[in-house]
């Protein structure tokens, strides 16, 4: 999520910033409205759905499309309480910082650290997924092992303490956009040529449409927010802009309604294609499609396509891992050992503790070949459900503490009604997503996980406390 900010930080300054702490340039960078969005949607586009989306189809059938319309929805909101923010105090760090200051330490400490093991989880479900990708080619050798030979790779990269991973990011998210646009028109002509694919049209009737019923449509939400959990890339990288006040908002309408339609079309033409209760997490369900309809080309060139995607997400999300421990370790809600660096600035303590942690989720993948991507998916999109409040409920406090020049509200959230319709609809899909045997799983992982950060930080402030009474 916050990967576009951090590399461009880095690739401007080449430092950590501690909170509140601007260099001479900020403010005045060179992106304007669509180079945002692009970065915003390049953010938003990953394995996610190229392959998630299959676990979302399997949950709601043909409706899924509506499952992505209403997750637009819901991301709209969010975005618009997080840009109504970040247009008025602009901050390097925004997604935490303001939950901090209005939320209290507690809520910047838990989200700080919720954001970085989200990361490391995301890393390790794009692994997969990559293993997933070459497994289409190459079938005979066992989905964990190039799993695990990409992740080492990845791991080797980020020792040469590469710094253009933000550059070939930015070119494999125009790609990624084109790639869903093709699928889109090449699939849209197939349908017009050859009148439909499926037994049943998915729109003859409401049991057509709503297979497993609401529930189902509900039920495969979680999936849907994961693929939309990238929005902050936008806010992120919000300290960026030249004009702050007119490209931000720009960007933020260009990057809901694009993603949206691209989501959402795509999903149109993918049910209409192929049979929902055919798809799965074993191969991406668009390569599926093109196999469907006889466009082997397609199917291969796309699948080639999300992996060199996935490699890029990867690549620039472990350094991005990286850069954001040091950047809590900066703001003293971690270890002074990250801190450590070369003369040539390579972090080996932050770099050592993303290996160790991305290792272990990907060689987990040895014992659950068949079930950890779900587990992945699940408990990352849990960590967004709880970003996504926070971020919502510090929008609700601010529009009470606001300053008097701090004017500007985004048109994408719709007021105190839409924050807290956006609040009960996560809290909604909360409970529904408990439904489903392998989100539960990834519930317990993030509530384990958040219980570690909560005991985190009290040891944490005491230790602190004890050290400023006897120094």
């Amino acid at each position: 999520m916050k990967r576009v900010f951090v590399i461009l930080k880095t690739l401007k300054t080449g430092m950590i910033l501690p909170r509140g702490e601007k260099p001479a340039e900020s403010h005045h960078g060179g992106l304007n409205a669509y180079s945002l969005s692009g970065l915003g949607i390049g953010g938003v586009i990953g394995a996610g759905f190229f392959l998630g989306s299959g676990l979302a189809v399997r949950e709601a059938g043909p409706s899924v499309s509506l499952a992505f319309l209403i997750g637009g929805i819901i991301m709209m909101q969010v975005l618009g309480a997080m840009t109504s923010i970040n247009v008025n105090r602009l901050e390097h760090g925004s997604f935490r910082v303001y939950v901090e200051q209005f939320l209290g330490s507690y809520a910047g400490f838990l989200v700080g650290w919720a954001v970085f093991i989200s990361s490391i989880l995301g890393i390790g479900s794009e692994a997969i997924a990559m293993g997933v990708f070459v497994h289409y080619w190459l079938p005979h050798i066992p989905l964990p092992v190039w799993s695990m030979s990409f992740m080492i790779i990845i791991v080797l990269l980020n020792a040469m303490n590469m710094k253009n991973f933000g550059r070939i990011e930015s070119g494999m998210a125009v790609v990624k956009t084109f790639a869903i646009l093709a699928f889109i028109i090449l699939g849209g002509y197939a349908l017009i040529t050859h009148g439909g694919y499926t037994k049943q049209n998915p729109f003859s009737s409401v049991h057509g449409f709503f297979p497993n019923g609401t529930s189902g449509l509900l039920q495969s939400m979680l999936v849907v927010i994961f693929s939309f959990s990238g929005i902050s890339a936008l806010a992120m990288a919000a300290t960026e802009v030249s004009k702050p006040r007119v490209e931000i908002p720009k960007a933020a309408r260009y990057m809901s309604f694009g993603s949206i339609g691209l989501y959402v079309l795509s999903m149109l033409v993918l049910v209409m294609i192929t049979s929902w209760n055919k798809v799965s997490t074993k191969k991406s369900p668009f390569v599926h499609a093109f196999d469907v309809i006889g466009m082997n080309w397609a199917a291969a060139g796309l699948n080639l396509v999300v992996l060199l995607a996935a490699f890029s997400v990867m690549a620039a999300s472990y350094y991005a891992s990286i850069q954001l421990i040091v950047s809590l370790s900066v703001a003293k809600k971690g270890p002074r050992l990250f801190l450590q660096h070369s003369r040539r600035g390579f972090y080996r303590n932050a770099w050592l503790a993303v290996a160790a942690g991305t290792l272990i989720v990907v060689g987990m993948s040895f014992l659950l070949p068949s079930t950890l991507y779900n587990y992945l998916i699940s408990a990352s999109s849990y960590f967004t459900f709880l970003n996504w409040t926070l971020n919502v409920v510090t929008f609700l406090i601010w529009r009470k503490r606001r300053r008097e020049n701090e004017t500007y509200e985004s048109k994408l959230i719709w007021g105190r009604p839409g924050a807290y319709a956006t609040i009960a609809a996560i809290l909604v899909l909360f409970i529904m997503s408990l439904r489903v045997h392998d989100f539960l799983m990834g519930f317990y992982a993030s509530f384990g996980f958040i219980v570690i950060i909560s005991v985190g930080y009290f040891i944490w402030t005491r230790r602190h406390l004890h050290h400023n009474q006897h120094s």
